[in-house]
């Protein structure tokens, strides 16, 4: 059964000015929260009935109240979590040594070619969030499926689902709260309906 899935990154976590985060777990900040209530909002046309997220306290917490309020089941999995950064995965950007932006710049130019150290290797991560991914889908038939994650983990699935290499990661860029919507069917490549970065109250 074809269906709409909707990937929405989270809002702005604590201290995210300072430091980035991969597998670091801050909570939503206030701002973060108010960004997600505002996505949130924009979806109320396309009513949601299978929410998934990540099980970082970024994702989870908002994505919680969000399945308690519709009254459906929410899909917890670890395989949405973001990759791990490694020696800066958390780390406040003041504390960066020389090497540690030059380990950031190539990993951001090419993150499989250029891991970063003590990181996730991308191949690895890109396979365990597809596989999360289709755990969630063999679960049950859904008209509009809702995925709250992270940068780097809707990045993989757009990667993976419209065959781009890793290089091109940069072009599926999203802001906090930002969104991206794909018409999915299992017997077709995906079509991609909408990617916003622009909230209502912007």
């Amino acid at each position: 059964m074809p269906f709409r899935l909707t990937l929405i990154r989270h809002g702005e976590a604590e201290s995210a000015q300072n430091a980035v985060f991969g597998q670091s777990n801050p909570p939503l900040s206030s701002l973060g929260r108010a960004q997600m209530l505002a996505r949130w909002q924009m979806l109320s046309a396309q009513p949601v009935d299978a929410i998934a997220s990540s099980t970082l306290a970024r994702c989870a917490d908002f994505a919680l109240d969000c399945a308690q309020q519709l009254q459906v089941p929410l899909h917890l999995d670890h395989g949405f979590q973001e990759i791990h950064l490694g020696s800066i995965d958390g780390k406040a950007k003041s504390e960066w040594t020389s090497e540690d932006h030059t380990h950031w710049d190539a990993w951001q130019a090419n993150p499989q070619l250029s891991p970063l150290p003590a990181g996730e290797n991308w191949l690895q991560f890109q396979h365990r969030v597809i596989s999360a991914l289709d755990s969630w889908f063999s679960q049950g038939e859904a008209e509009h499926r809702v995925l709250i994650a992270h940068q780097g983990t809707i990045k993989a699935i757009l990667l993976a689902a419209f065959g781009l290499p890793a290089e091109r990661h940069q072009q599926f860029w999203l802001a906090t709260a930002g969104s991206v919507t794909l018409w999915w069917d299992e017997h077709y490549p995906p079509m991609l309906l909408e990617l916003s970065n622009t909230l209502a109250a912007d």
